[in-house]
């Protein structure tokens, strides 16, 4: 049994810890429940700063009576440096990166553990070597010397407090321990590997491993031996002897076992998978595959679930993934100059078939030598502590580690840095063997006579695009840009829903201009503009109307255009990228979350709820999408995309209709999409006849105001996808309506239909999930909508009540009260 009461005090900047001020009186302090960070743990107390910036400039203490009935340990999860641990007031440890954790040895009895947390204003302040280059992430430039997090301490990150403290457990394990120290994985023979540590006084008599399937039962048992020569060393294997691969979201079953280690009574497990994970690097390209089979990389930049606490419950994880996810999602990139994510997210990650790209915590600092030790140690332990775990596919040297310097204009020869070139490549391949890349971004060349090209190159490697985006492109900037693989891209200010501002801000007015509105839209440190800025850009590139006219006399409309704007903006480089001509192999969105209140970056809200943008991307990510593109003369390009492993047979179908929704141009064509692949067709493949659907040649009026295109097997409408060709010049009465009702089995459904095709109709609908959302309409042809309740539970009675709208029609009309019908075929989810 364990029994520890918390005391969080704070203390007067000091060069060296001291314990001995705690017994001071004076200090301020309070009782705590357990250890977190300072930040966290202050919220709304006493001590907590004015602002945020300043827990950097204050020591912090926090002390605690543990009493322990068996000798063990106490490992200290997470803490942040400048720190140092005291047992009894006397020095056990120091901490000199928060991304390593420190093991302290405990005997029985009561015991004083006390953790100093130094200040890192005091710290910085001392002279130490210059970089090569200057960071323009933050202006203290000290900070490439502190192993630690730039959340809260980079103005790009800001908006929290910085990360101070425990900010992972304090977890005292009296009595013997067994954990995994190293685990194997080969996917072709089904081998295990492993090699336990054992922590007690005697060798236990017994030790085994053994593997569970998903049901949880035992499909390999075996032996674990002591090392010759290392007694608390256990090693074995097991085999299995045909494992089930696990495939990533959309290309097959995520299918996991857990390995379970037992000795001295005592037990310790891990989810483990079996897949084959390279990359293909020729001629500028990367791409990666699984099981042999090429992944359409898309998903997010990850952002801690709880920036404050640092360390979140697993279903909060759970859930922001699952948003992901089931928007299409099969990658996120845990991010340099952030922090590796806790055991929970890797485990979670392997179960929902998301890859994880692995990010040193390095970034746009010149990383000095004297810290590589302890830089490898970090990748090592992260490595290690997650080695058999499917999910990990991608490790990175840093992000921004090489842009940086040659954005600084640095001379190439003056840009060696050992640490990411070889030294963590060695890392990565002794420990986990998956692929490596110096940074993201960077580049390489085939030729090994030839220089090596630029990391911040688009056209070559891994790249931070944002050519569509904060340079302020034109959206067709996406077709010539030559992206093979986008670690970072399409970064905006994207405003969340008009619920979450008037519940955050009070009022949609404070939008643009309002200073607490402002502290949340990302700007960079160096730049005269924000992302609020360049969001307006694409509200006049996408809508051609002065946003800021728009927002002095609507904020909601404004706020709207936004989002929709950046909706289109991503869906435009996203169906581009996903062709098989693209030469694309996938593209993160930077971020996944915000992390505070307002317009961030992120494609879900400071509270992990979805924004606008990622209904419209859902179509595009998903694992069977079908798009429309005007390709000018070419004609409409219809391609349809197939990740699964199964064969899709159907029906491609074409209708083009007037302004009054009759058909004007009408086409079908049977087609075989085979297992990962996709098929491409042109408009004239389904007619029969150039129409000049695109209004290209400009003969006369267009030929048609909207094209839905619709993937039909057997009687069900698969997929659809729709093009405005002739986008209203200003929002008229459109004859909107949405009709809810029932199907045969009891589920709801959305009946949306108007008289004129309409942009970018969106249901607000609280409480249900919808299959689809933010779609075009082409007048008087009905898209129905499946309504699931949001919280799993039975369809309710009553079913589906809310709003539809469009930023072309003038009115927003009420989800009409239901009326049981037959049955009507709906496709799945986009996501599904």
């Amino acid at each position: 049994m364990v029994e520890a009461r918390w005391r969080l005090v704070r203390g007067v900047p000091s060069a060296e810890p001291d314990p001995a001020v705690l017994d001071d009186a004076t200090l301020p302090s309070m009782e705590i429940a357990a250890p977190g960070p300072v930040g966290h743990l202050v919220a709304g107390s006493e001590l907590e700063p004015a602002d945020p910036d300043t827990v950097d400039d204050s020591d912090w203490w926090l002390v605690a009576m543990v009493t322990v009935e068996r000798s063990g340990v106490v490992d200290f999860e997470g803490l942040t440096p400048p720190g140092a641990v005291f047992v009894d007031r006397v020095h056990v440890a120091d901490v000199e990166s928060m991304f390593l954790p420190v093991r302290c040895p405990m005997t029985a009895g009561t015991h004083e553990i006390a953790i100093w947390s130094g200040s890192l204003r005091t710290w910085l302040s001392r002279r130490r070597p210059r970089g090569r280059w200057r960071s323009t992430l933050v202006s203290a430039q000290g900070m490439r010397w502190a192993r630690t997090s730039l959340i809260g301490r980079a103005p790009v990150y800001g908006g929290v407090p910085p990360v101070v403290g425990a900010w992972r457990p304090v977890v005292v394990r009296p009595g013997p321990q067994v954990e995994l120290c190293s685990v194997g994985v080969d996917s072709d023979t089904g081998r295990v590997d492993v090699c336990a540590r054992w922590t007690g006084a005697e060798a236990p008599d017994v030790a085994t491993v053994e593997v569970l399937d998903e049901a949880g039962a035992t499909v390999a048992v075996g032996d674990l031996c002591a090392r010759v020569g290392s007694p608390a060393e256990l090693v074995g294997q097991v085999a299995l002897a045909e494992p089930r691969r696990w495939y990533p979201h959309g290309y097959g079953d995520p299918a996991t076992y857990r390995l379970r280690i037992t000795a001295g009574g005592v037990s310790a497990e891990r989810r483990i998978g079996f897949r084959t994970v390279r990359a293909e690097r020729a001629r500028g390209a990367f791409r990666l595959s699984v099981n042999e089979i090429d992944v359409f990389c898309r998903g997010a930049v990850w952002v801690p679930p709880d920036p404050r606490a640092m360390t979140a419950d697993r279903e909060m994880i759970r859930e922001q993934l699952l948003v992901l996810r089931d928007a299409g999602a099969n990658v996120v990139r845990v991010m340099g100059g952030f922090t590796p994510e806790q055991a929970e997210f890797y485990e979670l990650c392997a179960e929902l078939g998301m890859l994880v790209w692995q990010d040193a915590m390095l970034t746009t600092f010149d990383p000095p030598e004297d810290l590589d030790d302890v830089v490898c140690a970090e990748v090592d332990h992260l490595l290690t502590r997650h080695a058999g775990n499917p999910a990990l596919a991608v490790v990175s040297g840093g992000s921004e580690t090489l842009q940086q310097p040659e954005m600084m204009g640095v001379a190439s020869e003056s840009l060696s840095l050992p640490l990411i070139e070889t030294k963590l490549r060695g890392v990565v391949e002794r420990v986990s063997g998956v692929p490596y890349v110096v940074a993201s971004p960077s580049s390489w060349s085939d030729d090994t006579e030839a220089p090596t090209p630029l990391a911040i190159r688009s056209d070559n490697g891994i790249a931070h695009w944002f050519g569509v985006g904060g340079y302020m492109n034109g959206l067709d900037d996406v077709r010539t840009a030559g992206v093979r693989f986008a670690a970072e891209s399409l970064a905006f200010a994207i405003p969340a829903s008009d619920e979450a501002v008037e519940s955050d801000f009070g009022s949609l007015g404070a939008a643009g201009q309002h200073p607490d509105w402002k502290r949340g839209v990302p700007r960079d440190r160096t730049a005269s503009w924000d992302f609020e800025d360049v969001r307006d850009f694409y509200v006049r590139e996408v809508f051609g109307v002065d946003p800021l006219q728009v927002r002095r006399v609507d904020p909601g409309r404004y706020l709207q255009l936004g989002r929709l704007a950046v909706a289109e903006a991503m869906v435009n480089c996203y169906r581009f990228w996903r062709r098989p001509d693209s030469g694309c192999a996938g593209a993160l969105v930077l971020n996944a979350k915000d992390l505070r209140p307002g317009a961030g970056w992120g494609l879900l809200d400071h509270r992990g709820t979805a924004k606008l943008p990622l209904a419209a991307l859902a179509r595009v990510w998903a694992p069977v999408a079908l798009t429309i593109d005007n390709c000018g003369q070419r004609g409409l390009r219809i391609d349809l995309h197939n990740d699964t492993a199964d064969e899709l047979a159907g029906i491609v179908r074409l209708r083009a209709v007037d302004d009054a929704g009759r058909v004007v141009v009408e086409g079908e064509s049977a087609i075989v999409v085979e297992p990962r692949s996709s098929v491409t067709r042109a408009d004239a493949d389904l007619t029969g006849a150039f129409t000049d659907l695109s209004h290209a040649y400009r003969f006369g009026p267009p030929v048609a105001a909207a094209v839905l295109v619709e993937f039909v097997v057997g009687e069900q409408v698969m997929r659809r996808d729709a093009l405005i060709v002739a986008p209203l010049a200003a929002p008229i009465r459109s004859g909107l309506r949405a009709q809810a009702r029932t199907d045969d089995a009891g589920g709801w459904l959305i009946d949306v239909r108007a008289e004129t095709s309409l942009r970018y109709v969106c249901l607000n609908v609280p409480g249900w999930v919808l299959s689809d959302n933010c779609f075009h309409l082409v007048a008087e042809h009905t898209h129905t909508i499946r309504a699931t309740p949001a919280d799993g539970t039975a369809p309710q009675a009553s079913g589906p009540r809310g709003a539809v709208s469009s930023i072309d029609a003038r009115e927003t009309v009420a989800v009409v009260a239901p009326a049981v019908v037959a049955s009507t075929a709906v496709g799945p989810s986009a996501a599904s």
